[in-house]
């Protein structure tokens, strides 16, 4: 069976390269005289996890579209480095070794665990990327059908969507960085319900 292609509005997807939390695309569409090449980003971080093309730029000259690939791909690269130079304690990889299997009846609802380091990208497959708070989704929930996690990353907040085999485990406490615990208590505070004021306690 032919392989669907894979397409970026009117342009088939030529070359398509991830980096970051992107891909970086240059796509052809002969039928377009003018300019038959279109360089683009495409994300597929939302709910459903399906192609999200934007930014695009269209080119008469094939060359001319490798270079705006090129510096597309060179400013993914900065961006990362800037992001990696911010973070001053090292995020050393956590290992299968350093988790606790999470079990088919577990309910990761409001619980941190750990991304398995094949579902991330080369350039996250650090600690701080591997650890989030799970906010819900089907597959969170114990003994469920579904697969979808919805999910923190620990460090930075970022939202993400997963799948429940894409997590590894729940870090063992004897491994748990400090900024992780820090951050737990952070978030366990601001997820706190606020006290009742007292009757008759001025607003």
């Amino acid at each position: 069976m032919e392989q669907e292609k894979r397409m970026a509005g009117e342009y088939e997807v030529y070359q398509a390269l991830p980096i970051g939390r992107v891909e970086v695309i240059i796509g052809i569409d002969m039928t377009n005289t003018e300019k038959p090449y279109q360089v683009c980003y495409c994300s597929q971080n939302n709910l459903f996890g399906i192609d999200q093309f934007y930014g695009a730029s269209t080119h008469a000259e094939y060359l001319d579209a490798m270079q705006e690939f090129t510096k597309r791909m060179q400013w993914e690269i900065e961006k990362l480095q800037t992001e990696r130079s911010a973070i001053a304690e090292p995020m050393p990889p956590i290992q299968l070794s350093q988790c606790m299997p999470i079990k088919s009846d577990d309910d990761l609802n409001g619980k941190i665990v750990v991304t398995r380091l094949e579902w991330l990208r080369p350039e996250f497959r650090t600690a701080d990327n591997q650890l989030i708070w799970v906010t819900g989704g089907f597959g969170a929930s114990g003994n469920s059908r579904g697969r979808a996690v919805y999910a923190e990353t620990l460090y930075s907040g970022d939202e993400y969507r997963y799948n429940r085999e894409d997590l590894m485990g729940f870090l063992k406490p004897e491994h748990t960085p400090a900024w992780a615990a820090e951050k737990l208590a952070q978030r366990q505070a601001e997820q706190a319900p606020s006290k009742p004021r007292p009757r008759g306690e001025a607003r």
